[in-house]
């Protein structure tokens, strides 16, 4: 049921109402899933199959995967790309702690 190409719903976890495509058969319980979700191993009782299929290798890379998706009529959500350039961080505001003042001498 769980083949290489079955499009998906996640119902569980981060992804869930997402788009998920099947790339790999891992065993009984787990496949590995790509698509509108991280590519990662998933259970496959967190997954809703749909009748469509994608037709795609097994192991197939993220890029090969949207592109496959388009071509079946798939929305494909577009991530944002990392860059290696490293953000400037904002500065923290700097703590100010209050100042005890000596006690006052009773004469």
């Amino acid at each position: 049921m769980m083949d290489v190409g079955r499009v998906c719903i996640k119902i569980a976890g981060r992804d869930a109402g997402e788009i998920a495509v099947v790339v790999e058969k891992i065993d009984d319980t787990f496949v590995l899933v790509n698509g509108n979700v991280r590519r990662k191993r998933c259970n496959i009782k967190h997954l809703e199959p749909t009748e469509k299929f994608v037709i795609i290798q097994a192991g197939v890379s993220t890029e090969e995967l949207h592109k496959a998706m388009r071509d079946a009529g798939l929305e494909v959500k577009a991530r944002a790309e990392k860059t290696k350039e490293a953000k400037p961080k904002a500065e923290k505001p700097k703590a100010v702690r209050a100042v005890k003042e000596a006690p006052k001498k009773v004469k």
